[in-house]
């Protein structure tokens, strides 16, 4: 039927069951948005802990709960934990890019200082941030 525009009326309307659709589909992305983020933030991986690798082998292991400097390589680099998190504090690597990564805090991240050849990876019972990377 057209209005007085000469426009279909029952081209804008919408069905109770495609209404229904939407709504039902809103509600589950939401639910799912939530159930993600819960385990992110309000989860605690206890307990967490940094590794610290060279070469690949496992030389130092921190608890993050106490905060603490470390030096490592007899003084050539140095780590600070701080808040539960952990960074490389001091490095006499050239580009400093290790110092450049910030803190980390989650399980599976990782810090690498490759003129040094050293690793530092967040460990803990969780799940790691992220699971997975696909190119």
């Amino acid at each position: 039927m057209k209005n007085s525009r000469g426009y279909d009326a029952g081209f804008y309307r919408m069905s109770k069951m495609e209404a229904a659709f939407i709504i039902l589909a809103l509600f589950a992305a939401a639910v799912y948005f939530f159930r993600v983020s819960a385990g992110r933030f309000f989860d605690r991986q206890e307990p967490v802990k940094a590794a610290i690798y060279q070469d690949g082998k496992l030389i130092e292991q921190w608890q993050l709960d106490k905060d603490r400097n470390c030096e490592l390589l007899g003084g050539r680099m140095q780590i600070e934990i701080r808040n539960n998190k952990v960074r490389v504090a001091k490095s006499d690597c050239h580009q400093h890019i290790c110092m450049n990564m910030g803190r980390i805090r989650y399980s599976g991240e990782t810090i690498v200082c490759a003129p040094n050849r050293i690793m530092i990876e967040v460990k803990s019972t969780g799940s790691p941030l992220i699971d997975a990377i696909a190119n």
